[in-house]
Parts: C-alpha cells; structure tokens; sequence
C-alpha cells in the first residue's frame, strides 16, 4: 500500500513540475502534444449553436477554436439571416389607386444574428449592421383582388425593385421576386404592394427571406 502511494505521488509530483505531457514524443510543445493519431469516443451533444466554438488544426497540428461566425465570414458562405411570414390572413383592407400598402408579417422564423441586421415586427422593416451581399426573397398573394394587376416591392435604402404576378381563380393574386445587391449598415429592406385600380383588397399570405453572403 505504502509502495502504490509513492508511485501516485511521484506521479502527481511530476505533472506539477511537467506542465507539458508528450505521447510518442519526448519533446512536447503544448501541455498535451500527441505525435500520432487521436480518437475520442464520446462527446457530449449541443443541441443548439448557442455559444459553441468549432475545432479546426493548424498545419503543424495545434488546435484551435473558431467562431462559426468567423469562418462563415472567411470562407464567404451565404447564410439565411432572416425569414419572416404572414401567417393569418390579414383582415385590413388595402387601397388600391396606386396606393402604397406596406407587407405585414406576424411570424419569425429565422431571427437576425444582430451583428448582420436587426427585425422590427412593428414597422415590418429589416435594417443592415454588416456590408455584405443580402439576397432577398418575397412571395404576396392577394385576395378579393378585383384589380387587373398590382406590383410587389422591394424596396431599400439605395434601390427598390418592383414586379407583378399572376391573376388565379376566386379573385386571388400572387407574386413573387428576387433581388440581390450590396448593402451597407444603417440600410433598410421592407416590402410593399401597390394596385393600380380602385377596389380594395386583403393581404392574404406573405414570405420574406434574407441570404447574407460576406464581402
């Protein structure tokens, strides 16, 4: 007994003096340096991002961690920063004779990474806090919509875009577009739907989408 705890505290004695531990290696350079390969059999499971890191290696082996955000940034993959919907069909009638109706959207899907942008729910309006490439999506369907045609907007700080659609059975109206550009901090990006004839109509279904590829 009195032999098994001299070897442990020779042990743990060593590992205060050795801040550095090697395998296969005489020479370690980190506080754990393994010359080989490695394999660990269980780790536990995030189920969300959260405030995880990821591990990448250096090309001499050191780990390091790295922010998600940071290597999205570095390998300029595009990412959904938004994705926002009408979900209930709206109940305000909206004017026609060129009046501007700004999209309504009661449900978040996909809040923004307030680094990259910002939603607010009360003026349906997304603004800018990074340069970058901001692709946006947006689909409208109208209902007792008696007008020949209507437009769909995106509209943004420097440029708006606006499209029609398609006129489908039971008064109903639909339109979808895409518009992609360089957006820079203090930018908005809203939606609004314009009719050019005089009856009145509902906002019955909308989706909004933003890809936020970096510069």
């Amino acid at each position: 007994m009195k032999k098994n705890l001299i070897i442990i505290a020779t042990v743990l004695a060593s590992n205060t003096i050795f801040s550095q531990v090697g395998i296969n290696t005489p020479a370690p350079t980190q506080t754990l340096d393994v010359n080989g390969t490695a394999r660990i059999r269980q780790t536990p499971v995030a189920s969300v991002l959260g405030t995880s890191k990821l591990v990448i290696t250096q090309t001499n082996g050191d780990l390091y961690e790295i922010d998600p955000n940071v290597l999205t940034t570095e390998l300029k993959i595009p990412t959904t920063v938004l994705s926002v919907r009408l979900n209930t069909p709206g109940t305000t009638l909206l004017s026609g004779n060129n009046t501007v109706n700004g999209v309504s959207f009661d449900t978040i899907d996909i809040s923004p990474n307030s680094a990259i942008g910002s939603w607010n729910a009360g003026t349906n309006t997304f603004t800018v806090n990074k340069s970058g490439v901001y692709q946006i999506s947006g689909s409208i369907l109208l209902s007792d919509f008696s007008n020949p045609s209507a437009n769909f907007v995106i509209l943004t700080t420097p440029f708006s875009q606006s499209s029609g659609g398609l006129v489908l059975a039971n008064n109903k109206y639909t339109v979808n577009q895409v518009l992609s550009l360089k957006l820079s901090p203090g930018d908005t990006v809203k939606g609004n739907i314009i009719a050019g004839g005089t009856d009145s109509f509902y906002e019955e279904n909308a989706i909004m989408s933003i890809i936020y590829t970096p510069l």
